[in-house]
């Protein structure tokens, strides 16, 4: 008597190709957060200017060319609300995040190849009133 045995192989999301297609998807799912490197952290300041726990942390993926961020929200789930964005300077190409769940937010993803500028930010609002963030958008070029 034989013994069939079959296995099964989960593969991840193959990398898209890079391109302008890219805009406003998810970097999970269209497989190019596999190769991400971080490539900037901007630290979030309160109203008045002092240091908070929050950090926007701007990740690229190379084999994509499009960059995303990453904010983790330390407040309980429904406290504060949480909205990134990020955009391609000079341009309309725009995307961002809200959400009020502890934990990782994180933006959908721009194209931007190379040295491509890109502007970022977030604002984390609880209780009515402003606790990080809010102010212009760090430029990263």
């Amino acid at each position: 008597m034989a013994a069939l045995v079959c296995a099964a192989v989960v593969a991840a999301a193959p990398a898209a190709q890079a391109g302008p297609e890219l805009n406003a998807t998810d970097p999970r799912e269209s497989g190019c957060a596999r190769d991400s490197v971080i490539t900037a952290t901007v630290p979030l300041t309160d109203p008045s200017g002092a240091p908070t726990r929050l950090v926007i942390t701007v990740r690229r993926s190379p084999g994509c060319d499009t960059r995303w961020i990453d904010l983790i929200n330390p407040y309980p789930s429904g406290y504060a609300q949480v909205q990134t964005s990020i955009a391609v300077a000079y341009t309309d190409i725009a995307t961002g995040h809200t959400g009020n769940t502890t934990g990782l937010h994180r933006s959908r993803q721009v194209f931007a190849p190379g040295r491509t500028c890109i502007e970022v930010g977030a604002v984390v609002i609880g209780a009515g009133r402003v606790l990080a963030g809010g102010t212009e958008p760090t430029m990263f070029c």
